[in-house]
């Protein structure tokens, strides 16, 4: 591959061609700079999605989605259903970052995450790019999720996120610093508070601005129990209790796990819908060294499988971090569907404990950096086919996001570019 910049000042327009010259095509690739955007953006990426959505047909390689296996309607980036096994070939899916989509599509993030215009227009031109760049397994869709990611339950306590105009939302600071803190914590409002107003004028706004035909979904409660009094405690604070003040752990975790119970039945009420579907449970910050496989066993699996219990089934399980000497505690977790393998995540014991469960399917995750921005198409190759090789008896899916643009938004997109291609000749061919 190779990459070409050349700059149009009379539209303030960076371009570039990415010649895969495998494929004999030329892609090009344009970053608008400084383009507000307007209303009249809207209807041409409505008309867009539209058409492909409604034009869609199976790909040469062909469907590779169990569409008859129960999952959960709750609309997330992760709501997959289960991979079709026996094939020879595997469904993979790209969603790089929001920081590399701002870049390349010329957007602010702080608008983004906040404007309810600037988070359609964003999210229905990613799926335009997708469709037309990439030959991956994401479905373009005529649903918008309003997703204001790991940092909407956080600030439902008080802890609110900083903006940006080029990086996504994050949170800081410590929201319990002792026990008296804690015990001021109310359950939190689903109108009033932390972002919940935003999320509620969002989605008023989008369901306003897009025709009949879409559809609008209310943000999510991405964050499991142990992810949210990290944040809200604090690591070192939330270490040193597990070891001195276990009750107060289990005071927390109780707390959170009835919090989220509690929003997502008044979601439930609030989109008029009759029961709960099963959860997407974001653990990200559970995993080795935080967490001994004792602890998680004492402080973190007796909420995950209250929550699933009480959900239903948890639909996808995920965390970033190592989980390997956790995995056979987490599948204790009643009816969890599919499991999430992240980079630093073992994939052999993933594989015989979940991915060979009657109904259960796995997740591999890419690591953003060492697997796909520095790496080489041989380096690719080897990994991608080592993966290929590991995961051939069940049902599983290649998953990559989580790139930020480090170095240049040229050479970032010849690496997407790039492994779209590998993971197109491996995962899209029965051999």
């Amino acid at each position: 591959m190779c990459c070409r910049p050349r700059v149009r000042a009379q539209d303030n327009i960076l371009h570039y061609m990415v010649n895969d010259e495998a494929y004999g095509t030329i892609y090009q690739v344009q970053t608008m700079m400084q383009m507000s955007r307007t209303e009249e953006k809207l209807p041409e990426l409505i008309d867009q999605v539209r058409q492909i959505a409604e034009d869609s047909q199976t790909p040469p390689w062909g469907d590779l989605w169990e569409r008859e296996t129960p999952t959960t309607q709750n609309v997330s980036m992760f709501a997959f259903p289960n991979p079709i096994h026996g094939t020879g070939k595997a469904p993979f899916v790209f969603c790089p970052d929001a920081n590399f989509y701002a870049r390349l599509l010329g957007y602010n993030l702080r608008e983004v995450y906040t404007d309810a215009l600037a988070w359609i227009c964003f999210n229905l031109e990613q799926m335009v790019w997708n469709h037309e760049h990439l030959h991956h397994d994401g479905s373009v869709s005529k649903t918008i999720l309003i997703n204001q990611l790991g940092f909407f339950a956080p600030s439902l306590f008080g802890m609110m996120p900083t903006y940006a105009d080029d990086a996504v939302p994050w949170i800081k600071g410590e929201v319990i610093t002792d026990r008296l803190s804690f015990a001021r914590l109310k359950p939190p409002d689903f109108y009033t508070s932390g972002l919940s107003p935003l999320v509620h004028r969002m989605y008023a706004e989008a369901r306003g601005l897009l025709p009949d035909d879409f559809q609008v979904e209310f943000t999510t409660w991405l964050s499991g129990p142990f992810s949210l009094i990290f944040h809200l405690r604090g690591p070192s604070n939330l270490a040193m209790d597990m070891i001195d003040d276990p009750p107060f752990v289990h005071e927390m975790m109780a707390f959170a796990t009835r919090c989220m119970e509690d929003w997502w039945s008044e979601r439930a009420r609030f989109l008029g819908r009759d029961s709960l579907e099963p959860l997407i449970m974001g653990d990200d910050e559970v995993g080795v060294p935080l967490l001994s496989p004792a602890f998680y066993e004492a402080f973190v699996l007796p909420y995950e499988t209250e929550l699933s219990n009480y959900f239903g089934g948890i639909d996808y399980w995920h965390s970033c971090s190592n989980v390997t000497k956790l995995l056979p505690l987490i599948a204790r977790i009643p009816h969890l569907r599919m499991m999430d393998a992240g980079p630093w995540t073992a994939l052999e014991p993933a594989v015989e404990l979940f991915g060979k469960r009657p109904g259960s399917s796995l997740m591999k995750r890419l690591h953003p950096v060492s697997e796909v921005l520095m790496a080489s198409e041989e380096q690719m190759r080897a990994r991608l086919l080592q993966i290929k090789a590991t995961c051939s008896e069940i049902p599983y899916m290649l998953f990559f996001d989580g790139l930020n643009v480090l170095d240049s938004l040229e050479y970032s997109v010849q690496q997407v570019l790039l492994l779209d291609r590998v993971c197109h000749g491996i995962f899209h061919s029965d051999g």
